[in-house]
């Protein structure tokens, strides 16, 4: 729990601290987190809290994740920063809680902060549209999941998730489908995947990071913690969900491949991974949810990385249209090896932690049933395809309008973008099993 009285420090200080030290403090923050490391099953059982292997690694990203955001928010207003530190500190205590009824709190008010960052810093005017998508979806399920926890204290007379992974008690199949939607919708499955597209399209830079890297975990996580306490209903269900999220990633790649806004591009593909991921999750294999583990730390990086890569491009263009951004292998060189290592990991390729991941679900998937490997292949292929589509679009070609003016990026961009690839690449180096 050091991490947390470090954060209330950081806060009590507001006042003097500069970005930048902050930023450096979160990184310091990590590697400590990363040092003080106990591989028992669970630990830090204190205040009702504790975490275990799942939650350990996530937090990490997050932290590293939240240390490269405050280094770039120097430009914005400060009440910027304490609302970042907020929506930090509630994810943080949402992969800590042991108790249902805070993990849901926690759970749906860093919900109401992103979409309060869109609404303020978003970029056009449809940023209002994408935050009631983001709110309305999201609200349809999340107030009846209220009313299931409650449902769940009295079948089951506890809410700690320990208990309830040990004790069997009677619930419903409807009752069931519909605490799994509500995580469902955040993680997001295909069909209930509308408000992501909307909300990263219109997001500021750092609310699509942190969209993309944080908030999307929470919703694999809570169905993680699902999987545990329902084990016996899960196992009906998955057949269902395996054929939606299959079908789901194909047709998303396939369209992934009409797209020219290059948000768009990258949302879609995030969510064709965590579909994947889900996939890899619902097999029941060990390895599956290795795999969907290093996924959701390796897809968090990169997607984080390549939002952040349109944003420097955004800044200078006003434009996230491929067909407006051509050539700019020309006008920013140095960036280019940095589209090029971000566009074809997220693709799966060596020696990055998305291959590792793809590999382990890759295998749990064909252990689960051995014919998918046809989709598989598709999956791998277009996968492929839309990653090099997008970088091959916006770096060759000719330069639509030779009167822009693009600086090739100040050296704080550089080491953003290095701080997310180094966690990729380091990883594959000691890999815990």
């Amino acid at each position: 729990m050091n991490e947390i009285l470090i954060l209330l420090v950081i806060m009590f200080f507001m006042n003097y601290v500069n970005f930048y030290i902050l930023s450096n403090l979160m990184f310091l923050m990590s590697f400590y987190f990363l040092v003080n490391f106990s591989w028992i099953k669970w630990i830090n059982i204190v205040w009702g809290f504790g975490d275990n292997y799942y939650s350990s690694y996530l937090i990490l990203m997050m932290i590293w994740v939240f240390g490269m955001i405050f280094l770039n928010l120097n430009e914005l207003k400060k009440y910027c920063l304490i609302l970042n530190l907020i929506l930090f500190f509630l994810m943080l205590l949402n992969f800590v809680a042991m108790d249902l009824l805070m993990f849901y709190f926690m759970y749906e008010s860093s919900l109401l902060l992103i979409f309060f960052m869109i609404m303020e810093w978003g970029y056009s005017e449809d940023r209002i549209l994408a935050a009631f998508y983001l709110m309305f979806y999201t609200l349809l399920f999340s107030l009846p999941m209220l009313y299931l926890v409650f449902l769940i204290l009295e079948k089951s007379g506890s809410m700690i998730f320990f208990f309830l992974e040990i004790k069997d008690f009677s619930f419903d199949n409807f009752n069931f489908i519909y605490l799994l939607m509500s995580f469902l919708v955040k993680i997001p499955m295909y069909l209930l995947h509308g408000w992501l597209l909307k909300a990263h399209v219109e997001a500021s830079f750092f609310s699509s990071m942190i969209l993309a890297s944080v908030m999307l975990k929470l919703g694999s996580y809570g169905m993680l913690r699902l999987i545990l306490i329902f084990n016996n209903k899960m196992v009906n269900l998955s057949f269902y969900l395996m054929i939606i999220n299959l079908f789901g990633m194909l047709i998303l790649s396939m369209l992934c491949l009409f797209q020219f806004d290059m948000k768009l591009i990258i949302a879609m593909s995030s969510i064709i991974h965590m579909g994947i991921m889900i996939m890899g999750m619902l097999s029941g294999f060990m390895t599956g949810l290795l795999g969907s583990l290093f996924m959701m730390i390796s897809h968090g990086l990169v997607s984080s990385g390549l939002f952040y890569l349109v944003n420097t491009i955004y800044e200078q263009t006003n434009s996230r249209i491929i067909f407006l951004n051509k050539g700019l292998m020309n006008l920013m060189p140095s960036m280019s090896m940095m589209w090029f290592m971000m566009c074809v990991y997220n693709s799966g390729a060596p020696i990055s932690l998305n291959m590792v991941s793809e590999i382990f679900l890759l295998m749990s998937l064909i252990g689960w049933y051995k014919y998918l490997f046809v989709f598989l292949f598709f999956y791998c292929l277009f996968s492929f395809m839309y990653s090099i589509y997008l970088f091959s679009f916006i770096q060759f070609g000719e330069i639509y309008n030779l009167n822009l003016n693009l600086v090739n990026s100040s050296l704080m961009n550089f080491l953003t973008l290095i701080l997310h690839l180094l966690p990729l690449n380091m990883f594959i180096f000691k890999l815990f099993f």
